[in-house]
């Protein structure tokens, strides 16, 4: 159900000031989205004026903004009961029941309350409008002639003109709808609808920073307005800068109260996004024992499972998503088979893992990084074949290629005895990667099988540069040794006995006890 963002600040007249005043604040603080508070309010309202029908209108309202249509239409019912002539309640009735596609029973609700409103009262004439303009049953013809009607009779009222403003925009006239929200603003410096109005155009322009700089206005108008910093989070959202985006939730979470499960499910959404992923699950998991209702918190926690380690939680999440979406038809993103396939590679199911990549790239076919993913599995599996097969697709796609899936090619080549592909592949990962040991030094093992008896020295150069880069000698222990022993060897059989024994001597530094370094020292002497 779309939900009604409009709520006039208007009263009857006949109500006396300090009432007034107190279903202004009440009010208000619906404005602001503040749902919690205003129910309190307005419930407070009620005890002490359990016979005026604007209260129960108003309480409707608040309820209706809030996403609680049931409730709402609860309230417009009491309001009728309790004061069967106040025409507001049968606005109220006649716009839930339009957004249940009741339309005949909705026209009759509206039409008793035009007939008890009109010539007595302007917010009739102007709620109504509004009704019309909101509903899924548009009738904006005859919203406009209304606000025309309104404005004959008040027409320095700035509501009509927001209203008439909000009419253009349903009508695909955005210039019209923002000549009269700027109109609106002129006329009241201070009303935050208009600049929020303003702002959301330009957002729908893609003019983000003007956008932003409305609701910046708005917020300094009123720091309390929480739309203004929901607003700026989604435009933050939309320009990637997550963080700044939950920021502004934070503070939007902060004004409008715990209650506000949509919020605090955009909020864990963004928690998410921004790479808070124990936080994410912590709100998230709090809003489903509220309201489980949503899936695609159940999509969100599988991600955030993932990202922090969680492989069996995530695993959980990520089959109750899919269970949910093939009941209820959830849309399903080619990151679900993604994540999917992560998680079930992670818990050891490999083969079920390549399924869930190949389904995710056939949702969306730029997802060839994946390639990636189906690689690393094959090679776990010494399936070298298929492995390079999926690692050089990766780098045909031209696509998040890097030194790693050269290298991954390069060893799989190794090992099949591929010895010219793979020294091809260890020259990518030196080209790409010149800082790093491991082109080298596969490079070097890759060329002494290329020369095995090396006469022609083919892996000289490349076990060179490799100890040249000062490796870690923990890490690197036994590539060292080999180095050095090749270079030894290398030295040896050249007849170059000084440079040979300067390298055995560093095998026999680092592994005293090294057989082939106590041979080749004894036959230099």
């Amino acid at each position: 159900m779309k939900t009604c963002k409009f709520i006039l600040a208007l009263v009857f007249t006949s109500i006396s000031l300090s009432q007034a005043q107190t279903l202004k604040e009440a009010i208000k603080l619906s404005d602001n989205e503040q749902f919690e508070s205003a129910g309190k309010a307005f419930e407070a309202l009620v005890q002490q004026q359990p016979t005026n029908g604007d209260n129960y209108f108003y309480w409707g309202e608040n309820y209706f903004n809030s996403e609680k249509s049931a409730e709402a239409l609860k309230m417009y019912t009491k309001g009728i009961e309790v004061m069967a002539s106040n025409p507001l309640n049968y606005i109220g009735l006649g716009k839930c029941q339009a957004f249940e596609e009741k339309e005949t029973e909705a026209k009759v609700n509206i039409d008793k309350a035009l007939a008890l409103g009109v010539g007595k009262n302007i917010l009739v004439l102007l709620k109504v409008a509004e009704t019309y303009t909101l509903t899924p049953q548009k009738n904006l013809l005859q919203a406009m002639q209304l606000l025309d009607a309104a404005m004959k009779l008040d027409p320095k009222n700035t509501e009509i003109y927001l209203l008439k403003g909000d009419v253009y925009q349903e009508m695909g006239e955005g210039s019209k709808a923002i000549e009269l929200y700027k109109k609106t603003a002129e006329m009241d410096k201070s009303s935050l609808k208009a600049l929020l109005r303003i702002g959301k155009l330009y957002g729908r322009a893609k003019n983000y920073p003007l956008a932003f700089d409305f609701y910046s206005q708005a917020a300094k108008v009123d720091s309390t307005f929480a739309p203004a910093y929901r607003e700026q989070g989604e435009l933050l959202y939309l320009s990637k800068q997550y963080d700044k985006a939950k920021l502004k939730y934070k503070r939007y979470l902060d004004l409008c109260g715990s209650n506000n499960l949509s919020a605090r499910m955009r909020y864990g959404s963004f928690l998410y996004l921004s790479k808070e992923y124990p936080a994410a699950i912590t709100e998230i998991t709090e809003v489903q024992k509220l309201d489980s209702s949503n899936n695609i918190m159940n999509r969100i926690l599988a991600y955030s499972y993932y990202e922090k380690g969680d492989y069996v939680n995530g695993t959980m999440s990520i089959t109750k998503f899919f269970s949910r979406a093939n009941n209820e038809g959830t849309k399903v993103l080619a990151s679900d088979f993604e994540y999917s396939g992560k998680l079930l590679s992670k818990t050891g199911k490999d083969s079920l893992a390549i399924i869930e990549f190949y389904k995710a790239m056939e949702f969306d076919t730029t997802k060839t990084e994946l390639y990636g993913e189906i690689g690393a599995i094959y090679l776990k599996q010494k399936k070298n074949t298929e492995a390079i097969s999926a690692f050089e697709k990766k780098v045909a796609a031209k696509k998040f290629v890097t030194a790693n899936d050269y290298y991954n090619i390069g060893k799989a080549a190794y090992f099949m005895k591929d010895y010219m592909k793979a020294d091809t592949s260890f020259g990518m990962v030196i080209s790409l990667q010149s800082k790093i040991t491991n082109g080298y030094i596969w490079r070097a093992k890759t060329q002494t099988q290329l020369d095995p008896e090396s006469t022609k020295g083919l892996a000289k150069p490349w076990y060179e540069k490799f100890l040249e880069m000062s490796p870690d000698p923990v890490k690197n222990k036994v590539d060292i040794i080999e180095a050095n022993a090749y270079l030894g060897y290398y030295f040896y059989i050249k007849k170059d006995n000084a440079n040979s024994k300067i390298y055995w001597l560093k095998v026999k530094e680092i592994d005293p006890n090294n057989e082939k370094a106590k041979k080749a020292l004894d036959a230099i002497k």
